[in-house]
């Protein structure tokens, strides 16, 4: 474990009790429990330990399948940490049903790792190298890993039926246009279906991360003399992991990166995460004959990430939101969202 970092604030909040709770359960003696970290779907509490290092308590959200993805999660990240990849992975494999709650919720206890996020405007052409090798890295270090884990393509799947009910739903498509002047056509979700269904016969399936995004990728700066001048220092969020080729996890970063780095042009970003990145500073090898697979993923991924603009924001917000601008910019090219000059009545 690591050392407690300075800008650590101690915890005076009501999750305190249930924390030390959580802590006796593991025989893990505090000295004091911290602030939770923001920023994140479950609550996340950096926990110093009288041995003077420090422990992550997470409490994770109550829904559906959350016990399967914890366990998934955790096999996947004592699997890399065994090879010495810096993952956040448990102290204690077990996982602490909270009874008390009246939904089923969980907590476990995992390592704590020091680095920070960075800002999505901030990233250089080393942050993106050093992504697209640790990726490399990763789908080396898991391809022997044997947890059974649900398949990427069927996860897929279940969200695109979402999607479409979604967009074929009359007053979306009426506010779509009305507010937005954007469009989808019925086609697209085709394309995507055939799209996973196909992918299900690829050969080198394996686990996958499937969110190697901005807020689960910790940084460091390294020293000058070093061939890059950042490093990876955490990889957190597991919970996403599923089975599949690899190109899936490679398309959902770049589908990030595209939008994210937006003082990056799009060739650019290709050439530092995959070849600069991936394949000549990375262990895996890169399946070259299936590019064209890459594109259709970025597309599909890019337009799940448009999907979930819509559904969590009010429609008149999203003009002024630059995510949601920039990701359209890669959506209309793709056809997968086509611009509208009238207005529905």
């Amino acid at each position: 474990m690591n050392t407690a970092s300075s800008s650590i604030t101690p915890s005076k909040k009501p999750e305190s009790a249930l924390i030390a709770r959580i802590l006796q359960k593991y025989g893990l003696a505090y000295a004091h429990i911290n602030e939770p970290q923001k920023g994140y779907r479950n609550q996340s509490f950096p926990v110093l330990l009288k041995d003077g290092n420090t422990a992550n308590v997470m409490l994770y959200k109550s829904e559906p399948g959350i016990l399967d993805k914890i366990k998934a999660a955790n096999a996947v990240s004592t699997h890399l940490a065994a090879k010495g990849f810096p993952v956040r992975h448990t102290i204690d494999p077990k996982i602490i049903k909270l009874s008390n709650a009246s939904r089923e919720k969980y907590a476990a206890v995992y390592t704590y790792l020091d680095g920070h996020t960075i800002p999505w405007e901030e990233y250089n052409q080393d942050h993106i190298k050093a992504l697209g090798m640790t990726m490399s890295n990763l789908h080396a270090a898991l391809a022997d890993c044997d947890y059974a884990l649900p398949e990427v393509a069927d996860e897929y799947l279940a969200i695109v039926a979402r999607m479409r009910a979604y967009f074929t739903d009359a007053p979306v498509q009426r506010a779509l246009a009305d507010k937005l002047l954007l469009s989808v056509k019925p086609e697209v979700f085709d394309g995507f279906e055939q799209l996973l269904v196909g992918s299900r016969l690829l050969p080198g399936k394996q686990p996958l991360h499937m969110d190697l995004v901005r807020s689960n990728v910790l940084f460091e700066d390294m020293e000058a003399a070093e061939d890059l001048k950042v490093r990876i220092s955490g990889i957190i969020d597991f919970e996403k992991t599923a089975y599949g080729q690899p190109m899936f996890d490679i398309a959902r970063t770049l589908a990030f990166l595209l939008v994210d780095c937006k003082y990056k042009q799009p060739e650019k970003i290709r050439k530092y995460f995959l070849g600069s990145g991936y394949i000549k500073r990375g262990a895996a090898d890169f399946p070259h004959k299936q590019t064209d697979l890459l594109e259709a993923l970025v597309g599909m991924f890019l337009f799940y990430d448009f999907y979930k603009f819509l559904r969590h924001n009010p429609y008149e917000s999203l003009p002024d939101n630059e995510h949601f601008i920039r990701t359209v910019s890669q959506l209309i090219p793709r056809h997968l969202v086509v611009p509208t000059t009238s207005i529905t009545r």
